[in-house]
């Protein structure tokens, strides 16, 4: 079963509108059922603290995942459908080069992306034109009569990807074979340092740092929080042999306690702290998770003015980017609810209206 969607970013006026229209006008024709969300990229840009790029594929990310939640299927969970070409993995590949990444970087844009997570949906992500060229998939356009639309922002060298894209390619002629067989060598020395980091049992302290890496990378991954370079560092100064003993994760103990009628008749004497560990349980939207933090977390403290990142929350609070990977956080069927230290959403505080809680207690172990 096919289903279309499309995210209007709403940042070039009748431009964007044209090619929501277009979207609408192909999928009348083809007869495919389509979604479309309307998104002020700019705007979110802002109030998360982030560029107008990651706002946006945030933004198309966070949608397809609610798509693929809404899409039923009898058998295994809806895939999502990229147009991504051997192209775009050229620039993406270049670009995490001039930022100095890792294997895993340079392997750029994955064929198939299994198990994505975002906002507690399970995404696979698949691209079947990956090995096509840019070139290759306007021709066939032209060739059989199909209708596309441009971007014009495209062509403005002021985004690097655009620089990269029509000066740096064409200059080192970086197309078709030679660079596919490039990525496929990528991908099998990535796909057998990351199998023998999964197998890996010794002393992290004396491991390889190919393997190294990637022990603490899994990691991080396995207690459901975004692979930073910072949360690596932590991870293994706290705890440099990790191979044979605990995770320093586990030093940390998250407690939730049922907080009855009898709780709610003693609000006004409770101190300010302990309502900031509270949450209202009618406020809670479906299931209540408890983790740490992933891609794309946002959130409203309460009494605060405005949505804002985890990362902006952090900051503005002065917790340090170690730290910041160690924080407990609750979330619902809408986003984050909690975060250690920080406190409670605005839309799940505890009010006079309150009659059931929730209140979460973090301790180390004596």
């Amino acid at each position: 079963t096919l289903a279309a969607a499309h995210v209007n970013h709403c940042l070039r006026g009748e431009a964007s509108d044209g090619d929501e229209a277009f979207c609408r006008a192909l999928c009348v024709q083809w007869e495919v059922p389509l979604r479309v969300e309307r998104v002020d990229v700019a705007a979110l840009s802002r109030e998360q603290g982030i560029g107008i790029e990651e706002a946006g594929r945030n933004a198309r990310y966070d949608f397809f995942a609610e798509c693929a939640a809404r899409t039923p299927t009898a058998a295994a969970p809806p895939q999502v459908v990229l147009a991504h070409t051997l192209s775009d993995r050229i620039e993406t590949f270049l670009m995490n080069a001039a930022r100095g990444a890792a294997l895993r970087g340079l392997c750029s844009i994955p064929p198939r992306r299994k198990q994505l997570t975002i906002h507690n949906e399970q995404l696979t992500i698949i691209r079947p034109l990956i090995e096509c060229t840019r070139a290759q998939v306007e021709a066939y356009c032209t060739a059989h009569g199909l209708q596309y639309r441009n971007d014009e922002t495209n062509a403005d060298a002021a985004y690097r990807r655009n620089l990269v894209r029509n000066e740096v390619i064409p200059l080192l002629e970086l197309e078709g074979e030679p660079m596919r067989r490039m990525f496929r060598s990528l991908e099998a020395d990535e796909a057998y340092l990351t199998a023998a980091a999964q197998t890996y049992s010794g002393d992290l302290s004396a491991a390889p740092e190919a393997i190294k890496g990637r022990v603490l990378r899994d990691k991080l991954v396995q207690l459901g929080r975004e692979p930073t370079q910072a949360g690596m560092r932590e991870l293994e100064k706290q705890n440099p042999a990790y191979g044979r003993t605990k995770p320093a994760f586990a030093k940390k103990t998250l407690q939730i306690e049922h907080l009855d009628e009898n709780f709610t008749k003693n609000l006004p004497n409770m101190p300010k702290e302990g309502l900031a560990n509270c949450l209202d349980c009618d406020t809670i939207s479906g299931d209540l998770s408890f983790g740490h933090r992933i891609a794309g977390d946002k959130m409203r403290l309460c009494n605060a003015v405005g949505t804002k990142s985890f990362k902006q929350l952090c900051q503005e609070h002065g917790i340090a980017p170690g730290r910041r990977e160690l924080l407990h956080v609750a979330r619902d069927a809408k986003g984050l609810v909690w975060i250690e230290t920080l406190g409670p959403a605005h839309r799940c505080r505890i009010t006079e209206h309150t009659r059931r809680a929730l209140q979460m207690k973090v301790s180390e172990p004596e």
